[in-house]
């Protein structure tokens, strides 16, 4: 069963270096301790006004059911971090005999550079005060494992100093997963994979489909709950507490009765600075040092088709 942790103490009404330390300590540890052990939480009271949710499914909505033609002009490039994913043009798990039932709209918004040229300003600044809110949370977040993890409050969050600036790639992604008469043979909404960076937010509508991978190794159902954000630990993170910390697969599959029902969700990949070393924080050798922006490019892309077949 997936733990729920009530940040109402500590949310982003919550003025910051208020909260007790006990409190903090409290926090920390039902969150480390479920990425010790499941790797998912459900985040609520968190503070992100569900207002601002729906207004940034609705309009992104909105974008995905534009023609074809007209979404091709914002189509992300290979080695780029920006731009919208076609339908069955990413596979997550290469093991798939074919691409994920889905399509997308990836968004690393860097304050001194302009949004994509033509987007409707709805989404833009939906999108953009999605990302401010995400990011401030993240920070928050980021303090919390680092007490987890037994080191200065500050420790992570000196490595994120750049989201929503140049040299940092967090990325806030729209996912619209359209309605379908059936998948195709061993086809998933999207295929098992764990995430890459430090953690993730995920915002669900009220479709199901999401399921994550118990200790057991059988996948298990993370149902929406209204109000609430999934968050779960990345590959990155793993690596960065020397396996302390647990990466847990995930993906999204559609029962014969769901595949016909439209699903969306918004994800938040919080990613360390470009220049940040990764470094197993307790000082072992288990993993070689590797530079943020290294691990992203080769983990990235590699999810991408070749958009030379287009």
């Amino acid at each position: 069963m997936i733990p729920v942790v009530d940040l109402a103490e500590y949310n982003l009404s919550v003025e910051e270096k208020t909260t007790d330390t006990a409190t903090l300590k409290d926090l920390a540890g039902q969150i480390c301790q479920a990425f010790q052990t499941v790797g998912f939480v459900y985040l609520k009271n968190h503070g992100i006004p569900q207002e601002l949710v729906l207004r940034a499914f609705s309009t992104s909505k909105a974008f995905f059911d534009q023609p074809v033609e007209k979404k091709k002009k914002y189509s992300i490039k290979q080695g780029e971090y920006s731009g919208w994913i076609g339908y069955e043009e990413e596979k997550v798990n290469h093991d798939r005999p074919v691409c994920d039932a889905r399509e997308g709209f990836a968004l690393s918004i860097w304050n001194d550079m302009s949004f994509p040229e033509n987007v409707p300003q709805e989404i833009e600044l939906a999108s953009k005060e999605m990302f401010q809110s995400c990011s401030q949370l993240a920070l928050r977040i980021l303090e919390l494992l680092s007490i987890g993890l037994n080191k200065d409050p500050d420790y992570l969050r000196q490595y994120h100093k750049k989201m929503g600036h140049k040299g940092n790639v967090t990325m806030y992604r729209s996912n619209y997963y359209p309605p379908l008469k059936e998948l195709k043979p061993d086809q998933a909404r999207c295929g098992e994979h764990s995430d890459y960076g430090t953690v993730t937010f995920l915002f669900q509508d009220n479709a199901s489909g999401l399921e994550a991978k118990g200790p057991d190794g059988e996948y298990v159902p993370v149902p929406p709950m209204e109000g609430t954000i999934v968050m779960n630990l990345g590959d990155m993170m793993q690596r960065w507490s020397a396996d302390k910390l647990k990466a847990t697969k995930h993906r999204v599959m559609a029962s014969p009765d769901s595949v016909s029902r439209l699903r969306q969700s918004i994800s938040f990949f919080v990613v360390p600075d470009d220049d940040a070393l990764i470094s197993c924080l307790d000082g072992s050798n288990r993993y070689p040092d590797i530079t943020c922006v290294d691990y992203i490019k080769k983990n990235f892309n590699a999810n991408l088709k070749d958009f030379s077949e287009k």
